[in-house]
């Protein structure tokens, strides 16, 4: 099972349950992949909004842009030895930016909520393994995402 943790370091007020929604809607469907990285134990995720100043910070630093991006995941179970502690499992963080969201949103004529919800979708599947470094990943990954935005 996944939980989570919001942290919100934005004045935008998003409620718990919009996030919960989504984060079981992403478990539905890649179910088999979380559990076979979890191995049968709780995941945990910390969600954090943030703004384009935040994140363009975090880019920098680990990923070598110097600008604002709109989602960053950091995968924690393919860089750590989690299999020899007890108990629950940290997934990973995942950063939304804010800023970029709300502008995204305006582009794509929706909610801010509705591309949040793209947003933390792709950061999910980023924590469980999928990316999209190649044509065909990033087919997979669009698919998969689409399967759970239809479940939301």
């Amino acid at each position: 099972m996944l939980k989570f943790e919001l942290i919100k370091e934005v004045p935008q007020k998003i409620p718990k349950k919009f996030f919960e929604e989504i984060i079981f809607g992403a478990y539905k469907v890649i179910e088999d992949k979380v559990e076979s990285y979890l191995e049968g134990r709780d995941g945990l995720i910390d969600i954090v909004l943030v703004d384009d100043a935040r994140i363009q910070e975090l880019n920098k630093e680990y990923r070598g842009n110097d600008k604002p991006t709109d989602v960053i995941a950091f995968a924690y179970l393919e860089v750590t030895d989690f299999k020899k502690e007890e108990g629950e499992v940290i997934a990973g963080d995942i950063f939304i930016s804010v800023d970029t969201a709300l502008s995204q949103a305006k582009t794509h004529k929706h909610t801010l909520k509705d591309e949040i919800k793209l947003l933390l979708v792709h950061g999910i599947l980023h924590l469980f393994g999928f990316d999209h470094n190649t044509d065909e990943e990033e087919e997979q990954m669009e698919f998969i995402a689409k399967q759970i935005l239809s479940q939301i």
